[in-house]
């Protein structure tokens, strides 16, 4: 793997995954009679990813903080290696969302397939067949009836004119959600597997979709510009690695995580993935590559963040004073002990403890060997072993006691943007089984937090606080609670949903409701927004994959019905672009989605925040800024 990419999440393991750890592990004989662990299993640590090579957050650090140009950053995190060319040639990717897919393309401008002329907005379907031929056949864009298949001589599409940065003239793959633009060509090829696709794209054009997906493009911003230099060695590092794979005979590397994150250059022929920092970046350091003392292209691993030292392995392990930019320079994490037992098929939890480390760094450093003890059996696994099946941000932890699951505090991380690898701040506000609110309560154009207990409402107006000041009644226990501004004063109050029935208050207080009514059904999730751009905030119901939106509290009809996300996600709502009117959003397993428009379509903004098991709670954090993102954990 690549990279542990740049982000507030990395969440690995799932039961199955967990179970094939464990069977991966030595066992012996099972442990004496001990003490149950109960409740949660305290984990501290340090950085987030395996720690090899460059720390991400590190170079940023050296960057910005030390003024570091990227020769001396890629110097110190890849020892023994020297700077040097490779020619800017085709490299080919495997993109793994098309495996056993026909390869659907179109474009804006005339292109070719296997030959064969096309006019624009011509949609091209290629297949493979077992015999090493090819088949095209055509229609009226990507959703358009086909005509009969023809056997082509090749399934190279080409694009008949350079598209530049046109995305309407790049090639364009037809997908479930919509198109992605891709430079280069597309081609696919048969494997007893079925069919995949192939991406050909010369390298520096193909690092501009890869670069602004590992490290934040707005880094180019910082310090007066010095975090460009960080841009510039994670794209030494990118074409390094992607030089250097082998990932088979038919595609150089793939478009995930397994090897780089790789999206093409847009999607909708409206959005660009790619962005003008990265390219600067890309440009200033074309054709830059790191060699060994055999004069062949290194593997340049990288991560999120070493934690304040690398862990060693191909390249010596090294101090990252740089790291200390990292927001996940030291973090924590509490396991319940049940989960852990059932990771590891131990029986009931009695003991886990650390038995060996790498010695880079606090603590000992990395942990390599770890032993699971329970009342079946005694497992012992890798540090990074556990980091997988346990979902930790690294395997440079230690273990502490256990406590009741109870006694953790719930936090609300509180995003300073909507981007890739945005910071959080964390607030401790409320305690477990309360429901999480983020409104402007005073009017001052700040959120700030809240919580809903059993029918009481807990408020600040201080941002940061985790301290209520103040309290009152409204409702009752299993009620949904919400807030907007209701009367158009530019301050929130309170309202809660009971079984399809609003109960809404123009007022901070104990009270009758100023306004109720039936909207939505039992079992919908209720939501607050200002849908039109008026002074009024509106209410909206979730139900199942769809938001039905009122524009009015006295006339409450659905004005707008906008299919989005899946069943099982969680919905959320917001200004994201600061535009003055408030539209949906979905989370998912630590990802938002996000629309900056009142319709159905694809997500104009998405990126990982927070933890599977997290709830979303955006606010507008800073006064005069759109909504960002925020999580609320362990509620």
């Amino acid at each position: 793997m690549a990279t542990d990419r740049l982000r507030l999440r990395r969440w690995a393991g799932t039961a199955l995954a967990a179970i094939g750890l464990a069977a991966a592990g030595s066992i012996v004989a099972p442990a004496p009679a001990q003490a149950a662990l109960t409740g949660d299993v305290q984990f501290t640590g340090h950085g987030w990813g395996h720690g090899r090579g460059l720390g991400q957050w590190g170079a940023y650090g050296y960057a910005t903080t030390h003024s570091w140009p990227y020769t001396q950053i890629l110097s110190h995190y890849y020892g023994g290696t020297t700077q040097s060319t490779q020619p800017n040639d085709v490299i080919t990717v495997q993109l793994t969302g098309q495996d056993g897919r026909d390869l659907v393309v179109t474009s804006g401008r005339d292109f070719t397939v296997g030959g064969v002329p096309l006019p624009a907005g011509t949609a091209a379907r290629v297949q493979a067949r077992p015999d090493g031929s090819f088949t095209l056949a055509t229609g009226a864009g990507c959703a358009g009836a086909l005509s009969a298949p023809q056997t082509i001589g090749s399934s190279r599409v080409v694009a008949s004119v350079p598209p530049g940065n046109d995305l309407s003239a790049m090639l364009s793959l037809c997908t479930p959600t919509g198109t992605t633009q891709y430079r280069g060509e597309l081609s696919v090829r048969w494997l007893p597997e079925g069919q995949r696709t192939v991406n050909s794209v010369n390298m520096e054009d193909y690092l501009r979709g890869v670069v602004p997906r590992e490290s934040p493009a707005s880094w180019g911003d910082a310090a007066g510009g010095k975090g460009i230099e960080a841009l510039k060695a994670q794209a030494v590092a990118a074409r390094s690695y992607a030089w250097a794979e082998g990932r088979s005979s038919w595609a150089k590397t793939c478009d995930t995580t397994s090897c780089q994150v790789y999206l093409g250059a847009g999607t909708n022929t409206t959005k660009a993935l790619e962005d003008p920092r990265t390219d600067a970046a890309i440009a200033a350091t074309s054709g830059v590559v790191l060699r060994n003392g055999a004069n062949a292209i290194v593997r340049a691993e990288f991560s999120s963040s070493t934690g304040g030292h690398t862990a060693g392995g191909t390249f010596p392990a090294v101090p990252d004073a740089g790291d200390a930019a990292s927001p996940y320079h030291d973090w924590a994490l509490a396991v319940p002990a049940t989960t852990i037992a059932a990771a590891y098929g131990v029986g009931t939890l009695t003991d886990i403890k650390v038995t060996a480390r790498n010695g880079y760094g606090a603590d000992g450093g990395r942990a390599t060997q770890v032993q699971i003890i329970g009342t079946a059996k005694t497992v012992t696994a890798t540090g990074s072993q556990v980091r997988t099946a346990l979902g930790l941000r690294s395997d440079w932890f230690t273990i502490g006691g256990s406590r009741p699951a109870a006694a953790v505090q719930p936090v609300v991380f509180q995003g300073s943007a909507n981007v890739l690898g945005a910071s959080a701040q964390g607030v401790a506000f409320g305690g477990r089984g309360d429901v999480p609110l983020s409104c402007d309560w005073d009017g001052d154009g700040v959120d700030t937090l809240g919580v809903f207990r059993s029918g009481v409402f807990h408020i600040t107006n201080a941002a940061g606080s985790g301290q209520a000041e103040a309290s009152f009644g409204y409702g009752q226990a299993g009620d949904q609670p919400v807030c907007g501004d209701w009367d158009g004063n530019g301050t929130d109050t309170v309202g809660i949903y009971r079984s399809g029935h609003v109960f809404l208050r123009n007022s901070n207080s104990t009270g009758v409701s100023h306004g109720d009514f039936w909207f939505g059904d039992r079992g919908d999730v209720l939501v607050a927004g200002d849908w039109d751009g008026d002074p009024y905030d509106t209410v909206g119901v979730w139900r199942r994959g769809t938001f039905f939106l009122t524009n009015s509290n006295l006339r409450p009809v659905a004005d707008a019905r906008i299919s989005y996300g899946d069943a099982t996600d969680l919905p959320t709502v917001g200004d994201w672009d600061g535009n003055g009117t408030d539209t949906v959003g979905i989370y998912r397993s630590g990802r938002f989605f996000l629309r900056n428009s009142v319709s159905t379509g694809v997500a104009d903004l998405a990126f990982p925040f927070g933890d599977a098991g997290d709830r979303p709670l955006p606010g507008r954090w800073t006064k005069g800024s759109s909504d960002t993102v925020g999580v609320a954990r362990s509620y």
